[in-house]
């Protein structure tokens, strides 16, 4: 089980990074990573306070599962803690049955496809490889 919270302890690292750079630098093509109406308008753009809450978000997850994976503390909190994120993986996986998730109407934009091909799966993943932990452990 230590080798599973620590590949979410990785995945939760590399997409705060991905969420600090954007913050820092930019995003070279939002329309791939934000969700956008059909016109091209987007439902929302964060700005840099944002980008950076989400990072700080998914960097303490990435310490949840780094303290799974450690035991370095306690665990007792921490589990209902990691169901929340699994949770939240779940729903985001399964999405706003519009614009983003497996059940979304809206396909034909770039952040659609995209969300097809990677986001939503990635989001599966993550839900169901936290929810194997705590089961499991």
């Amino acid at each position: 089980m230590g080798t599973i919270a620590l590949l979410l302890s990785i995945i939760f690292i590399f997409l705060a990074g991905l969420h600090f750079y954007w913050a820092i630098f930019g995003i070279k093509d939002p329309s791939v990573v934000l969700p956008t109406k059909e016109n091209g308008k987007f439902l929302f753009k964060p700005g840099k306070l944002g980008t950076v809450l989400v990072g700080l978000f998914l960097s303490l997850f990435a310490l949840v599962y780094l303290n799974k994976a450690i035991d370095f503390m306690e665990h007792g909190e921490l589990t209902y803690a990691s169901a929340a994120i699994g949770f939240i993986f779940l729903l985001r996986a399964l999405g706003d049955f519009k614009y983003l998730g497996f059940f979304k109407k809206m396909r034909t934009t770039r952040f659609a496809r995209m969300d097809s091909q990677y986001y939503s799966p990635l989001a599966l993943l993550v839900s169901i490889l936290i929810f194997v932990l705590e089961l499991w452990s």
